[in-house]
């Protein structure tokens, strides 16, 4: 019985370092080529939902290990002047969140 249980989690443990190695593979040596990209957040208010979505976002680009390609934009659609500075908080707090009005996501993106 214990030769078993010795066995299940020798099995596991070998079935957890394929997974690794096949994650070092596709994700990290596979994909040299990194492009820019953006996830855009559109908000009228910056409650709690917008802050946990942006700080998913940021935190998903740092486990896949892009951080420094990928960019969150909360796009302004109406937010009053407190909201808004709520907002530039969460911003300078976390490197690669942004906060734009329609017309400066415009000319950001020219």
């Amino acid at each position: 019985m214990l030769e078993g249980f010795f066995g299940a989690v020798f099995v596991g443990l070998i079935i957890l370092g394929v997974f690794a190695v096949v994650y070092a593979v596709l994700l990290k040596l596979l994909l040299k080529a990194k492009y820019e990209y953006f996830v855009l957040i559109p908000s009228k208010h910056c409650g709690k939902n917008v802050s946990a979505a942006v700080y998913a976002a940021r935190m998903k680009m740092n486990l896949i290990g892009d951080e420094d390609y990928g960019k969150v934009i909360v796009l302004d659609t109406g937010m009053t002047e407190k909201e808004r500075l709520g907002c530039q908080n969460i911003c300078r707090e976390t490197n690669g969140i942004y906060l734009f009005t329609a017309e400066d996501l415009e000319e950001y993106l020219k």
